[in-house]
């Protein structure tokens, strides 16, 4: 793994732009394609990573499908804290809880991440080059040429290819330059979230996600971590927190606050990181992910369920998509399979989330229902 790169000119048939979990996916579909690949990124890895932590098992398994060995090793070798267990809990304690049909790991995203990466430079002939920011994108001819940036603020390499996949997160600069989209107010959220210890009655094998009325469509969480931390954030759409005229740091306190359980849980802990944040792209606006020389993956594809907040298994899934894409040479096929596969499983999540917003009320009627397993059985399935 290279560290930066000088004023030079490199030649690749495929640049992955994000050493994420979808930049990653990719870098492990495209093995054994013949093909040179380039994987940059701007920070240098391990690298914090604003998330909820939460690694669905489901992601795991993509990997696994693609680098065999890959579900082992990370259980090897990452230390997590496994759940079968997510509850909705409501401001008079009453609450929700679903069982799942797999283990899911909560685990930091720094880690997780460092994991992949390492599994790209073992696994595959990709080259990668971290602490190296992609600052624009030019169209010459059948290519496209990618300026960077070095850490310290200098010129970085010239990099020329006629594919790139684009896992840059959101706000995703290849989006803007090479699809033309920019961020919707109307459609994002955003998030923020900080580590807790000594948190009150908290259960290592559930998640927990905390519903206040005066907050909705906005939540809170609380995932439990290894040696005793607790994940805990808030996230909203946009639109809705402007309506608010607060802040997402503010909205976190407030939360944490005016809902009894949280406030209980939260009293005698100590906060022991900054509190910080990011964009969320919802999957709640159709778009192209694909185009002349680019694909979108992940976050840069806006491709986060729009109930769970769940980014990690899309983005896994998203890149293994554009990867096999670009190991066949078939990358026109790249954005049918992501509205096939990915954005039309979103379908009844987009519908849902509509209709909360605007009856909130149904949410009190869930979770009456919720006593009855067959509600939590069809939960099930509607996510998975």
């Amino acid at each position: 793994m290279i560290q930066g790169a000088h004023a030079e000119i490199i030649d690749a048939d495929v640049v992955i732009v994000g050493g994420g979990p979808a930049g990653c996916s990719a870098a492990l579909a495209l093995k054994g394609s013949g093909k040179k690949v380039l994987l940059v990124d701007k920070a240098v890895f391990p690298r914090e990573k604003t998330c909820g932590d939460s690694i669905p098992a489901y992601a795991l398994i993509g990997l696994e499908n693609i680098s065999p060995g890959i579900y082992d090793s990370f259980l090897q070798k990452v230390q997590s804290v496994s759940f079968r267990s997510s509850a909705l809990v409501f401001p008079n304690a009453s609450q929700i809880e679903f069982t799942w049909p797999l283990p899911g790991y909560v685990t930091e995203r720094q880690i997780f991440d460092a994991f992949l990466l390492d599994r790209v430079i073992e696994m595959t002939d990709t080259q990668v080059i971290t602490g190296l920011k992609v600052v624009n994108y030019q169209r010459v001819e059948a290519f496209i040429r990618l300026n960077t940036q070095t850490r310290d603020g200098t010129l970085g390499a010239e990099i020329i290819t006629p594919l790139v996949i684009a896992a840059d997160g959101a706000p995703s600069l290849a989006a803007r330059r090479l699809a033309g989209i920019s961020p919707d107010p109307v459609v994002y959220g955003q998030a923020v979230r900080c580590y807790f210890e000594g948190v009150e009655g908290i259960d290592p094998r559930l998640e927990l996600i905390f519903y206040h009325p005066r907050f909705f469509p906005g939540y809170f969480w609380m995932f439990p971590m290894t040696g005793g931390r607790v994940n805990a954030g808030f996230g909203m759409p946009e639109k809705h927190r402007r309506k608010t005229g607060a802040s997402l740091v503010d909205l976190f306190q407030q939360f944490r606050e005016q809902h009894p359980v949280a406030r209980r849980m939260l009293e005698n802990a100590c906060q022991v990181s900054e509190i910080r944040g990011g964009i969320v792209p919802f999957a709640m606006k159709k778009q192209v992910w694909s185009g002349p020389g680019f694909m979108l993956t992940g976050d840069a594809g806006s491709l986060v369920d729009p109930v769970s907040g769940d980014g990690i298994m899309y983005a896994v899934r998203s890149g293994l998509l554009a990867g096999l894409a670009a190991k066949i040479g078939r990358e026109s096929l790249y954005g049918k399979q992501v509205e096939k596969l990915l954005w039309n499983r979103m379908k009844s999540q987009r519908r849902a989330i509509r209709l909360m917003t605007c009856f909130p009320f149904l949410i009190s009627v869930a979770a009456w229902f919720g006593r009855f397993a067959w509600f939590r059985t069809g939960i099930h399935r509607w996510i998975w």
